[in-house]
């Protein structure tokens, strides 16, 4: 290679370097705010079904691992000696990054139960099936 030709590469190697960093870094905080109202909505819509009691809708909106783990009549086996919540809040969504594992997306919700301080739950979605669902939810 020519030294014109190591100039070069090199100017465009810095340039990718110094320009491409800040519009990746751009592009996916655009591409996590879209995200946002889907992922508000799955999390609303599974908190909605428990303080409903629906077991049934909340698990429909489990992920495909979630539901292959354990079958609905277990599920709402489970669910029904749980103290049902009153009420719910979400309280914050994020997209968590990691170079050495999938990206997370996370719904935290404020929860409240009867006779019970409020507590904070948070929960990962996944998309699946042309929408989200929840992965891993804890015991309400």
């Amino acid at each position: 290679m020519s030294t014109r030709g190591f100039v070069i590469t090199l100017f465009v190697v810095a340039a990718l370097v110094c320009c491409g960093t800040p519009i990746s870094g751009f592009y996916l905080q655009r591409k996590d705010k879209a995200d946002e109202p889907g992922m508000r909505a799955a999390g609303e819509a599974y908190l909605d079904a428990a303080v409903r009691g629906d077991n049934g809708a909340a698990y429909d909106l489990l992920c495909a691992a979630d539901r292959r783990g354990r079958s609905r009549a277990d599920w709402d086996a489970t669910a029904s000696v749980i103290v049902d919540p009153t009420g719910f809040r979400v309280t914050d969504l994020a997209v968590r990054r990691s170079s050495d594992a999938p990206t997370q997306y996370v719904v935290t919700a404020e929860v409240t139960y009867p006779g019970h301080p409020s507590r904070e739950v948070q929960f990962h979605l996944r998309k699946q099936d042309g929408g989200w669902k929840v992965c891993g939810p804890p015991p309400l």
